[in-house]
């Protein structure tokens, strides 16, 4: 009997490479500060690696916090808030350190300009109290790029790579974008019943077959990405894109693209990158503000949303430039109608901000249709006078 499926692959299943105690242990012994990335925001440093300052001791100073490495950390968000400048921020500072890092590219190229000016510039703030002289000369040899353009391409790469993939001494693996494949290759299932149902096909265990296909694309595509952080011993950094649920939801809500439970249990933190409006900003630079959170940490999802796990910052040219005290607004109502609603009646219901206008309900009080409360004809009459 031949040893190869009619794919012509190997049915052994590739397992983590084992190590001798005697490795387990030196590495167990290594400082934890080489098993750290910083992102170049000190607050969200610190959001990452909370739960783990009493584990590891070596994590106490601000100076050894970030992406941990060994695990997977997954970055998502919808388009344009910034998760790949965010993990340019990371590239560089693991480059600058002197580690290799692989970048794989799904979707648009490398900007390698802009990251040639990161890596002149130090986007960790620590680095600027740091001697030159360990800095290495020239970062950016240590770049090693890969475009993937189909997911057949990216699944050989990571499943099946080459003997030396990824190259010795990697601390970051990168994948821009995860999701980005995904969409050429499964449709969505209202899709594919449809066209099941056009073909004629009602083979009820084939139907399930090409109905869980993806998920289960996605569940050995994280199994093998949490194989290689931990054989590996480097940071695994994949940039999910977002679609909307409906379903389940109060309102429409913005998801990871690639999710599941399997998915869920390869990802060891989960950060969502999005825009919000602060309280209290200028008209010229509200748009600039993005917002960072930390949905997920040491393989755990927060069921909290607390202050300390939400960073605001801005995107500059030479960086990222984390913002001090930047509070959220939760709603866009204005100060009269929020002292309408508390002293107004009861009967009378307010519009919710995520409602649709039009869709409110009709009170017997014509006027209301309009926005129009008690006493405001008088207060126009007087103003025409």
């Amino acid at each position: 009997m031949s040893t190869q499926d009619y794919l012509g692959l190997s049915p052994e299943a590739h397992r983590i490479v084992p190590i001798s105690a005697s490795q387990s242990l030196q590495a167990s012994a290594a400082p934890a500060g080489s098993g750290v990335i910083p992102t170049g925001l000190s607050r969200l440093d610190e959001a990452i690696c909370r739960d783990v300052l009493e584990d590891l001791p070596g994590l106490s100073d601000t100076r050894s916090m970030g992406i941990l490495c060994g695990h997977v950390t997954e970055i998502f968000g919808p388009p344009g808030v910034g998760k790949t400048s965010l993990a340019l921020n990371i590239a560089s500072n693991s480059l600058r350190e002197g580690g290799k890092v692989v970048w794989i590219d799904t979707g648009l190229p490398l900007p390698k300009q802009r990251l040639k000016k990161l890596l002149q510039n130090p986007t960790n703030p620590q680095e600027e109290h740091e001697p030159q002289s360990t800095i290495p000369n020239n970062p950016a040899k240590d770049l090693i790029y890969f475009r993937t353009q189909s997911l057949p391409h990216l699944l050989a790469l990571l499943m099946r790579p080459p003997k030396d993939f990824p190259p010795e001494e990697t601390t970051l693996l990168i994948i821009d974008s995860i999701s980005g494949p995904f969409p050429s290759y499964f449709q969505t299932p209202t899709e594919l019943k449809s066209n099941l149902t056009q073909a004629g096909i009602t083979d009820k265990p084939q139907i399930q077959w090409l109905l869980h296909r993806k998920w289960n694309v996605t569940s050995d595509l994280g199994n093998q990405l949490m194989k290689l952080a931990s054989a590996n011993r480097m940071a695994v950094l994949v940039i999910n894109q977002t679609h909307t649920k409906i379903k389940g939801h109060p309102r429409a809500t913005l998801c990871p693209a690639l999710s599941g439970g399997s998915w869920e249990n390869s990802i060891y933190t989960r950060i969502v990158l999005y825009r919000d409006f602060p309280e209290e900003a200028d008209d010229a630079i509200d748009k600039k503000f993005r917002f960072a959170e930390v949905l997920k940490r040491t393989g755990k999802p927060l069921m909290l949303r607390l202050e300390e796990n939400v960073i605001p910052f801005m995107i500059e040219s030479d960086g990222l430039r984390e913002i001090d005290k930047v509070q959220q607004q939760p709603c866009p109502v204005s100060q009269k109608s929020t002292e309408t609603s508390a002293s107004g009646t009861e009967n009378r219901r307010k519009r919710k901000v995520d409602e649709i206008a039009d869709s409110q309900d009709e009170d017997e009080d014509s006027d209301e249709e309009f926005g129009w409360l008690e006493g405001d004809d008088a207060h126009l009459l007087e103003g025409d006078n």
